[in-house]
């Protein structure tokens, strides 16, 4: 009897670390820190050539660099908020469509991620009629990015998980969290152009 309650108190005591591990690791995140991370990095002439595919060198690659970060910044905030949706991924590009959906194209939508794919935020950049950027160069830079710079993707990652618990998942919430996708776009964006502005400290 007594080794019993001994074993059951050993693992009351695992259980009990492990939920207070568990509770400070989700604690634990700090947006303005995510945030802090990507604005004081120093990405050197090295980071922007990869970024690019390896394929243009030092003042070039950074002269090229800004709308190729803009756009990859918007596509991985794009594939989280469709996996938060629990949609499928971002799509393969198209031609752009300027027109904006008719209230019957929305009306008529079979389902949510139709209605999702009709107001998705788009931009001719990340369109087949892009005279800037292949789609390859967006993922290339994304797959950096992702390794370089994580907070970006943990930031929209984060945010959305916050607006969605325990929300319908409607067109409302479809309408809020492609609000929050553009809110969190634009703090990421801001946190980038500061550290561009550091380029000079970080020229190698």
């Amino acid at each position: 009897m007594t080794t019993l309650l001994l074993i059951y108190f050993c693992l009351a005591i695992r259980l009990h670390a492990e939920n207070s591990n568990t509770s400070t690791t989700s604690t634990s995140f700090s947006f303005e820190d995510e945030y802090s991370k990507i604005s004081t990095t120093c990405f050197s002439s090295r980071d922007y050539e990869l970024l690019l595919g390896d394929f243009i060198k030092h003042t070039y690659a950074r002269s090229f660099s800004s709308t190729l970060l803009e756009n990859s910044v918007e596509t991985i905030g794009l594939a989280e908020l469709r996996k938060a949706l629990v949609f499928g991924p971002v799509r393969p590009w198209t031609h752009y469509k300027y027109e904006k959906p008719t209230k019957q194209e929305l009306e008529s939508a079979s389902s949510l991620e139709d209605y999702y794919n009709l107001i998705e935020p788009t931009t001719p950049i990340q369109s087949l009629d892009s005279l800037f950027l292949f789609e390859k160069t967006i993922n290339i830079a994304v797959e950096y990015l992702d390794k370089r710079l994580p907070s970006i993707r943990n930031i929209f990652r984060r945010r959305f998980e916050e607006k969605s618990k325990g929300t319908k998942n409607d067109r409302k919430l479809v309408n809020i969290m492609i609000e929050e996708w553009s809110e969190t776009d634009g703090r990421i964006d801001d946190a980038i152009d500061k550290m561009r502005w550091n380029d000079g400290k970080c020229r190698d």
